[in-house]
């Protein structure tokens, strides 16, 4: 199990503490051990499974698809 601080989590995720903290407080955050009240850590596996449960899978834009959008904007 490799743990993560809320700090080392916001430097993976490129976001800022504070914002951490939001998704903390909204539950919308991968599950974290709570050591003490002060004391949160992530385990790494947790936090690339939630990232993995947050993949866009967009569908490919077909060849006639593509023609009328390219229409409408000219």
């Amino acid at each position: 199990m490799i743990l993560m601080s809320i700090e080392e989590l916001a430097d993976y995720l490129g976001e800022s503490k504070r914002t951490i903290y939001r998704y903390i407080q909204s539950g919308d955050c991968p599950p974290y051990i709570r050591i003490t009240k002060k004391n949160i850590k992530f385990d790494k596996k947790d936090v690339d499974a939630w990232l993995e449960s947050m993949k866009v899978h967009p569908r490919p834009v077909t060849s006639q698809e593509g023609d009328k959008s390219c229409a409408a904007s000219g």
